[in-house]
């Protein structure tokens, strides 16, 4: 049974010490907790922004957990990656660049301030761009920020032939080069698991965003029933840098607390049959 106790690291949620339990779910040494009060769930020994850059970056874990999960479970992973494969190639889809096109018809702005948080190459937004209608796309500037130094240098070439560009930094940093009221739309695809403060970051981008402006994000849902079938070996797991573990109650209470309003965030977006979740926020008058 998990033990109660202070926890060590401030809860990401509430911002200050909780109680907490200990989750069994992480291998050592990393140490997962959930906060008896909100149910948030996050790594208590998260490392810091530079080991992340250069130790855990995405492209390197990302090699690192598909050659472990090809490893450990070699028909399972060649199933879910034809399941991928079908959905992207046959069917086209895209729920994160689908809800962006989507929200982006909505802005009125003459010029289309766009950034992807963590954009790796940038190709999200190359993408949700030229698949918009003409009129619309040619509004579109595209920004990006990245903490991998190979990936922000290949996203910056890539984003300044829209018309935007990429700056190589963490996101709390990055956001300091953009002027307050600056954005129309902040995408967070699978980001915000990643973020070691994820509230403060979501108070910045609010700053940095114009009113009525939109925050896509996807992130792993812990509440899926994969989850609680798969336990550990769950596919949402990713150590140690997915440092913050969402449920819809969760990810909408923080949300909440970052003085953001929930746009959209039905039950397709949500539903437990998927690892994945889908909010769109909204830059609302207080």
């Amino acid at each position: 049974m998990p033990t109660s106790q202070e926890s060590t690291r401030v809860n990401p949620l509430l911002e200050l010490g909780s109680i907490t339990r200990s989750l069994s779910f992480a291998p050592a040494p990393w140490v997962l907790k959930q906060c008896v009060k909100t149910d948030f769930v996050y790594l208590e020994n998260p490392p810091g922004y530079e080991s992340l850059k250069e130790d855990f970056s995405w492209d390197i874990t990302w090699k690192q957990e598909v050659d472990r999960r090809q490893s450990a479970e070699p028909i399972r992973y060649a199933v879910s990656v034809g399941v991928k494969k079908f959905r992207s190639q046959v069917i086209k889809r895209n729920k994160v660049a689908s809800l962006a096109r989507q929200f982006i018809g909505r802005i009125q702005s003459p010029t289309i301030n766009l950034l992807d948080m963590g954009c790796g190459q940038g190709g999200l937004l190359e993408g949700v761009i030229s698949a918009l209608p003409p009129t619309l796309g040619s509004r579109c500037a595209p920004h990006g920020i990245e903490l991998s130094t190979d990936l922000a240098r290949i996203a910056d070439d890539n984003l300044r032939r829209l018309g935007g560009r990429c700056i190589h930094d963490n996101a709390l940093h990055g956001l300091d080069d953009f002027q307050e009221g600056y954005f129309d739309m902040i995408i967070m695809s699978s980001f915000l698991e990643h973020e070691i403060n994820p509230l403060p970051l979501l108070r910045r981008c609010r700053e940095r965003m114009r009113e009525g402006g939109f925050i896509i994000i996807k992130v792993p849902n812990f509440d899926c029933w994969n989850r609680h079938m798969r336990a550990e070996k769950w596919c949402g797991f990713r150590w140690p840098d997915h440092v913050n573990y969402f449920t819809p109650k969760t990810l909408q209470a923080m949300i909440n607390r970052a003085d953001l309003g929930v746009a959209r965030m039905n039950f397709m977006d949500r539903h437990p049959l998927s690892d994945s979740m889908y909010l769109v926020a909204q830059k609302i008058q207080k």
